[in-house]
């Protein structure tokens, strides 16, 4: 699953995501762990918002993409061929209902 926290705000999380990769819902509980460790969020997906700010565009393209590189592009160069669509990515707002650790 290709979801990103992009920010943790008290008990709501904000996940970034492509709707046609992913089918996420309102009500539906996602485990989510850390790359590299055994901490993780139990989280509850409460609503949906578009992105409709340029900078937020670039800031969740970096994030699903993993490339530092999109930080240098212009609005123009947003919709070259080769990068994700970004009409295509949604924020997806969460409850944080359990902090977990994952034993081995």
């Amino acid at each position: 699953m290709n979801v990103q926290i992009r920010q943790i705000k008290g008990d709501i999380v904000e996940l970034v995501f492509n709707p046609k990769e992913e089918d996420l819902r309102v009500g539906e509980t996602l485990s989510l762990r850390e790359k590299s460790g055994d901490r993780g969020l139990i989280v509850q997906v409460i609503e949906f918002s578009t992105v409709t700010y340029p900078s937020l565009l670039l800031e969740m393209l970096q994030l699903v993409t993993g490339d530092p590189r999109i930080q240098m592009l212009n609005l123009a160069d947003l919709y070259q061929p080769g990068l994700p669509e970004t009409g295509n990515l949604k924020l997806a707002i969460a409850k944080i209902r359990k902090v977990v650790t994952w034993s081995n």
